[in-house]
């Protein structure tokens, strides 16, 4: 039966994470995989997380399962943190996921269903998992630009002359913030313009919020959502606890259709649940336990923001350290555009070529694309990390 079907594609970040746990080089430098990592290279267990997770094991809770929407309550409270508990125009309903790209996924089939002739734009370049997940629903796509490769800085002319053209059939992915792979920033002006392109062109934004606290703030990174949620009748979000939890593996997500009544807004959840049933039945539930506890608790969110907040504050450390590393190396302030961005990552203005001999002659592990996860340069590191990407970029000019 299976003789003859095609060998896939192989999964960069996979083959990458593979290749360099076998690199026994002690200077390695590994900053493929999208997590935080501690002094010790260890992936961070946030303490509210960790608290709560031995909480309900110790309470001996039953692993039944959830219904095909998840947990409701679950549900509401990230709705309220995605939107920073503001009130929304119109109406909002949602469904748990089983992460973000299970949410993404969900949005995807549902919009495949209402206009299978719907066109998804994406950013060039965009997260690894979005286009795959937008040709698996058996929808088309178009890049939009977003990155201008010269400056490193946003192409602002390019977006938005791109998004003013398009229409009733077009759906807009956008990052919500800290933008994946390149961290470049939307300012609150460019979202606010964004939301009157959606409102008189007509297309569909689908946003996509998957590192909410690693920019300015919990509630200061949901602004751009609230302002086009505030502006236009209808968009999408699908949300990921991977990042701002830590809870990767427990594939912790949510999606949500902004309905202007409230019948659309009860199909749309409906549908969505439905749709989701034939890839994973039911969601998984451990993860959005540990969410839910912690949200409404308040001691718990507390502790879980102020750990998040500290954690940006690691972050934004390392991007001043890394361009202050540059510019003593270099003579110039050329990559000053890292300090610039946020979130966890950043690209290398670097070929596919210069990134494999970064791999290669010096252990410096990133994608082929030139993205970079800050939060896994060790401090002792960022010296020779930069003088390896000199070394690599300056030889090829």
């Amino acid at each position: 039966m299976f003789a003859n079907i095609p060998l896939p594609a192989a999964d960069e970040i996979i083959d990458l994470m593979a290749r360099s746990s076998k690199d026994e080089r002690p200077f390695k430098v590994d900053l493929t995989v999208g997590v935080y990592k501690d002094t010790n290279d260890n992936v961070v267990l946030m303490k509210a997380v960790k608290k709560v997770d031995q909480q309900l094991a110790n309470a001996g809770r039953n692993k039944g399962y959830v219904g095909s929407k998840g947990d409701l309550e679950y549900v509401q409270l990230l709705q309220e943190l995605a939107f920073a508990g503001q009130e929304i125009n119109g109406y909002v309903s949602g469904i748990q996921t089983a992460g973000g790209s299970g949410g993404l996924r969900a949005i995807l089939d549902l919009i495949k269903l209402a206009n299978p002739e719907a066109k998804i734009w994406v950013s060039n370049p965009t997260y690894a998992n979005h286009i795959p997940t937008i040709m698996a629903a058996g929808l088309a796509y178009e890049e939009y630009p977003f990155i201008d490769d010269k400056t490193m800085t946003l192409d602002e002319s390019g977006l938005f002359n791109t998004l003013e053209k398009l229409g009733e059939n077009d759906v807009v992915l956008l990052h919500g913030s800290c933008h994946n792979p390149s961290g470049l920033r939307l300012t609150l002006q460019h979202w606010e313009q964004i939301a009157q392109l959606s409102k008189s062109t007509k297309f569909f934004p689908l946003i996509d919020t998957a590192y909410q606290g690693f920019a300015d703030g919990l509630n200061e990174d949901a602004a751009g959502l609230i302002t086009v949620a505030n502006t236009v009748e209808r968009l999408a979000l699908c949300v990921s606890c991977s990042k701002n939890f830590g809870l990767y593996s427990d594939r912790v997500g949510a999606a949500y259709i902004l309905s202007p009544t409230q019948e659309e807004a009860n199909k749309a959840q409906a549908q969505l649940a439905i749709m989701s049933k034939p890839t994973y039945w039911v969601p998984p539930s451990n993860g959005a336990e540990i969410v839910k506890t912690i949200l409404k608790t308040p001691e718990l969110k507390k502790m879980w923001s102020d750990e998040l907040a500290q954690i940006n504050v690691s972050i934004k450390g390392i991007r001043a350290k890394l361009c202050a590393a540059f510019r003593n190396y270099s003579g110039n302030n050329y990559f000053d555009y890292i300090l610039s961005q946020e979130g966890m990552f950043a690209m290398l203005p670097a070929t596919e070529e210069q990134m494999e001999s970064l791999r290669d002659e010096y252990a410096v592990y990133g994608l082929n694309n030139g993205r970079i996860n800050l939060a896994s340069i060790p401090e002792q590191q960022i010296d020779y990390f930069v003088k390896s990407v000199l070394a690599v970029t300056r030889a090829s000019k």
